[in-house]
């Protein structure tokens, strides 16, 4: 019987964590494997009882302490386990890699060019729907689709949940739009897009309220019953979506720079953030990336002036 090393257990432990055969029962695999049974008698004698244990650890159980050949025992019937349980994970693999391919919102992510890192942090979604992408440990637009697909399948989802996946899967850009910054009638993802969701964080009377006191031109039926915000109640509010667009502005860097570059140089924050399509959320983030747009100190005029010339402003 060969000798193993913590090395070997090591590297045998963290396979079976992922086999098939993980809650099989002993005895039943040493019977598959038509070698000697194992041992000890009982429901829990299976492979998870065992492979969370260190080397150390395992040859001071009562199971196996003081005899060699129990340890080297365990040792190779899951190890000859391993090889018969490896095809099963290669198909299961396959099968995975096939669905990915298979993946229509993949598919739509790949068709417009939307990133799939992209962080869902920054998408319009409820805090129900963050909550359970959360717990699946889900975190971009990518990870989202693959959820999604193996969502769908076993369990009835709804929601903006349902309503993105569905928006993805038939390739529904004005309903991608709601979700992602997306431009329908374009591709990729979009800076102004993304201030616009970052401001729809807010209730909708929230929103026309920090809208009109940052100055938008609202539409008289989105006047009523809306007034100016105080001081204390304007920070609170532009305290809530000021993260989001912060985040915003730093994840598409490029976006970014390439407007600040057009602020300096006397363009529009106004016309660049028109595609928003509202006037409040414009405002809104008109008035937040203001106040981020480095200010740039005017050109120094390096040619030595005189004194009349500084006396007279010329030179």
């Amino acid at each position: 019987m060969p000798n193993y090393t913590a090395a070997d257990w090591e590297e045998i432990r963290k396979k079976f964590h992922h086999s098939l055969m993980a809650d099989t029962a002993l005895s039943s695999l040493a019977q598959n494997l038509e070698i000697k049974d194992w041992h000890v008698r009982g429901a829990d004698e299976k492979p998870s009882k065992y492979f969370d244990f260190t080397w150390d650890e395992l040859l001071l159980l009562p199971e196996i302490a003081g005899r060699t050949e129990r340890v080297e025992h365990l040792c190779t019937l899951l190890k000859e386990t391993l090889a018969f349980d490896d095809p099963f994970g290669d198909m299961v693999a396959q099968v995975e890699e096939t669905a990915a391919k298979d993946n229509p919102v993949l598919k739509a992510l790949t068709r417009l060019h939307i990133p799939e890192d992209f962080p869902l942090a920054l998408a319009n979604l409820t805090e129900g729907t963050r909550a359970v992408c959360e717990s699946e440990g889900v975190r971009t637009i990518g990870e989202f689709a693959s959820l999604a697909q193996k969502m769908s399948q076993r369990v009835i989802i709804g929601g903006d949940f349902r309503s993105l996946l569905n928006a993805l899967t038939h390739g529904d850009e004005a309903g991608i739009g709601e979700y992602l910054p997306f431009r329908p009638g374009a591709t990729g993802l979009h800076l102004a897009e993304a201030l616009g969701l970052a401001a729809g964080k807010l209730s909708r009377a929230e929103q026309l309220s920090l809208g009109l006191t940052c100055g938008a031109r609202l539409a008289a039926a989105d006047t009523v019953g809306v007034n100016p915000l105080t001081g204390e109640a304007r920070a609170r509010l532009e305290g809530n979506v000021r993260p989001g667009m912060a985040a915003a502005l730093e994840w598409f860097k490029d976006e970014r720079a390439a407007l600040f570059q057009r602020l300096g140089e006397g363009g529009s924050l106004v016309h660049y953030l028109a595609v928003i399509n509202d006037p409040a959320r414009e405002a809104i983030a008109a008035r937040i990336v203001a106040e981020a747009v480095p200010v740039v100190a005017p050109p120094v005029n390096e040619k030595p002036r005189g004194f009349f010339a500084r006396l007279f402003g010329r030179g």
